[in-house]
């Protein structure tokens, strides 16, 4: 599978969580909250060659973006996103073959709540915390 389709099917698998808006790729400003904007995180790929196989590994980041007043509040409404399970965990959603479009697909934490300025250089702050996501591909 290419990085495009693996990326697609992530955002996908976000977007089964009700309420959520997902960017697939990061946009310019974020409309609506509660958001999740899918992004690269380094090194994006890493590549290998086992007996023959071509083997990818793709690494993203999820920025998952709150509304939220204050660090109590945000707390709060992101709590059910970093849930390992239920209907808006992004783990749930996440973790697996991303609907057929990767081999597996792996959420291995949450950062704490904090402050985020999105886009970083010259955005707007937000309350959120960021998921790490793996993603394999067996060639």
């Amino acid at each position: 599978m290419t990085l495009t389709t693996v990326r697609a099917g992530l955002a996908a698998r976000l977007d089964t969580i009700s309420g959520l808006r997902v960017y697939a790729t990061p946009p310019d400003s974020v409309q609506e909250l509660p958001a999740a904007v899918v992004a690269f995180r380094g090194p994006v790929a890493t590549y290998d060659h086992v007996l023959g196989a071509a083997d990818a590994r793709y690494r993203f980041e999820v920025l998952l973006l709150v509304g939220s007043a204050d660090e109590g509040q945000a707390q709060e409404d992101l709590e059910p996103y970093m849930n390992p399970t239920g209907a808006s965990s992004v783990k749930a959603a996440v973790d697996g073959t991303l609907g057929g479009n990767a081999d597996w697909a792996s959420v291995g934490q949450g950062t704490p709540v904090a402050r985020l300025t999105f886009p970083e250089k010259q955005g707007s702050q937000y309350w959120g915390t960021k998921f790490p996501v793996d993603t394999y591909e067996t060639g």
